[in-house]
């Protein structure tokens, strides 16, 4: 199963990637893609998995490996000329406050980086989300244990902190 998630500060393309949601507002689904990849090759790298017997042997084999898989979860056909990018930034935040180790924290990021959310620029808006869920940033979340939306939609709990019953814990 491919690890999707975050860490290093300092990258370009990140900063580019920030900036270009900041002034237009969107990215190519290439550049998404790329922020994706790097992103999450930072979380490999902060839970010690790049180096000599690790997961990954380099940052640059990670990278190779994560840019195939956001190749494939957000597909050209879908997604090109759609980001958005409101729910691509939820996405990138999701990966950079995941906790190393933690199933639970992993599973809630992936829901948050599905083409279905990120592939979304130009279509309706809102959700349609079960009992207990709510509507954040297009994405149907559970206020109550999501760490990205902890209590209301946007507030993040910060490094070794969880989302228990709508608080930072």
């Amino acid at each position: 199963m491919p690890v999707l998630l975050a860490g290093r500060p300092g990258r370009g393309l990140s900063v580019a990637v920030v900036a270009l949601l900041a002034f237009a507002g969107c990215v190519s689904v290439n550049d998404a893609r790329e922020g994706g990849a790097t992103r999450n090759c930072r979380f490999e790298e902060r839970c010690g998995n790049i180096g000599s017997g690790q997961r990954y042997a380099s940052f640059a084999d990670c990278l190779t490996d994560k840019r195939k898989f956001f190749l494939d979860a957000w597909p050209t056909e879908r997604c090109d000329g759609r980001i958005n990018g409101e729910n691509l930034n939820v996405c990138y935040q999701a990966i950079e406050n995941t906790q190393c180790n933690n199933v639970v924290d992993f599973f809630a990021t992936l829901t948050k980086c599905e083409a279905s959310d990120v592939c979304t620029a130009g279509a309706p808006a809102g959700c349609n989300c079960s009992n207990g869920q709510t509507c954040c940033s297009n994405a149907c979340t559970n206020l109550q244990t999501d760490r990205n939306n902890c209590g209301g939609c946007g507030t993040t709990c910060g490094s070794g902190l969880s989302c228990q019953s709508g608080v930072c814990r």
